[in-house]
């Protein structure tokens, strides 16, 4: 399912940004040809300038200047002496044909005959186009030049040969770049998506084992209730008793495991609020080491508080939160802590925040268990935990912190034994 949805966007971000590549290549490619046939025109027009300086202040044309002049603008020259051809102009047929066929198509086009005077004798009077024939273009220019003696009739032809060979080079330039650029644009849409929905796989996968695990913590305590049921009908007595009080238990085991799902349930979809007060963070810690000093003296443990010197500061809190995490975390020491034990609560500030401590001499956690403590249903060691963890606490207390936030983390205790440090911030803002 992912591998295809991962497809899907690569083929999606890659198709839009493709497509938004390919018009902004268009639009610069068709800004480049602009520039181009611009400057061939400029260009052209600058010959044709060169041509009427030199016609205009000369009695008698070179033959020699009408030679280089072509060579050197790679020009096609005819000119008409008051409607007379210059002999010049005959010497190729080819040339010839070029630039007769331009004088017919600046006549058919514009109206325009060079073998008639122009219309003023101050400046020249000239029709500008291009000419196609062959499969090859050319720019054309029919002219009429005023001199001192009549008028020149003059045609100028110019091979776009070069220009449309640019202009196609470009083309491919272009193309190869934009094709590369959207294979590249493919290649990171991938790697990118890859990345984009690995979270969702995660998310998935912790879903499923949630999920999973959750079914075979329900399936125990329901087994139980279930052959305990049909049991006490047919028991004696006593035994009915006994079987309704482990009914009662699992009843109890089951409400208590429904509680931290739906818990857990909330936080996922960030329905989880808090609401914050001012708190003494001393007295917090010695109302939760009191409560729980009967637990610990059962299971033949000591707990105490380890209170700072100097006042710490009031902070703004979820009390009933925090006092949750602490029984979470005192709870669990207790569990893992063996008979003799000690577990030691103490509160310290830590810069602009205050650090929480739970911290057992326990057998400890160890570093490659460290990470995964804080994932649901996950337990340390599994055949030594009371059938009344289901390894959520932790998980809860770590929404907890994050509400806050803040953190929770897990470190070896000095002499041995696990350490939890819940970090606060003095005011969440």
């Amino acid at each position: 399912m992912f591998e295809k949805l991962r497809r899907r966007l690569t083929l999606v971000c890659t198709a839009v940004t493709g497509l938004v590549l390919l018009v902004m290549a268009l639009a610069s490619l068709h800004f480049s040809v602009q520039q181009l046939s611009q400057r061939a025109d400029e260009a052209f027009q600058g010959n044709l300038n060169a041509i009427f300086f030199y016609l205009r202040g000369q009695t008698a044309i070179d033959h020699t200047w009408l030679s280089q002049t072509e060579a050197a603008g790679g020009l096609l020259i005819r000119v008409e002496d008051n409607g007379r051809p210059f002999l010049y102009t005959y010497q190729d047929p080819q040339r010839e044909a070029l630039t007769s066929l331009a004088q017919q198509q600046a006549l058919a086009l514009y109206g325009f005959d060079c073998t008639k005077p122009p219309s003023t004798s101050l400046m020249p009077d000239k029709v500008l186009f291009t000419l196609d024939t062959g499969g090859v273009r050319y720019h054309a220019a029919v002219c009429t030049v005023p001199v001192a003696k009549g008028w020149l009739g003059v045609t100028v032809l110019k091979s776009a040969t070069q220009e449309q060979l640019q202009i196609q080079n470009l083309c491919w330039i272009f193309a190869g770049f934009t094709a590369a650029a959207i294979l590249c644009l493919g290649l990171f849409a991938w790697v990118f998506t890859a990345r984009a929905i690995r979270p969702v796989e995660e998310n998935r996968r912790r879903q499923d084992e949630f999920v999973s695990a959750a079914s075979h913590e329900l399936r125990s305590p329901l087994a139980v209730m279930q052959a305990s049921a049909g049991a006490i009908q047919s028991a004696p007595l006593e035994e009915a008793r006994r079987f309704a009080r482990t009914i009662e238990s699992e009843c109890t085991r089951l409400s208590r495991l429904t509680g931290d799902l739906l818990t857990l349930a909330g936080a996922d979809i960030h329905r989880w609020t808090i609401e914050t007060a001012p708190v003494e963070p001393e007295t917090l810690l010695l109302s939760v080491s009191e409560r729980f000093e009967p637990v610990a003296r059962q299971h033949g443990l000591s707990i105490t508080a380890m209170l700072p010197d100097e006042p710490l500061p009031r902070c703004r809190w979820d009390a009933s939160r925090i006092e949750q995490v602490l029984s979470i975390l005192i709870d669990n020491a207790v569990s893992y802590t063996p008979s003799g034990g000690k577990i030691q609560l103490a509160a310290v500030r830590c810069g602009r925040a205050v650090c929480l401590t739970v911290t057992d001499n326990g057998p400890g956690i160890p570093d490659e268990q460290k990470a995964r403590v804080f994932e649901r249903f996950y337990r340390a060691d599994a055949s030594r935990s009371k059938r009344e963890h289901y390894g959520l606490g932790l998980s809860i207390a770590k929404e907890i912190a994050h509400l806050h936030k803040g953190s929770l983390i897990l470190e070896d205790a000095p002499g041995g034994g696990a350490r939890f440090v819940l970090t606060l911030p003095q005011r969440i803002l």
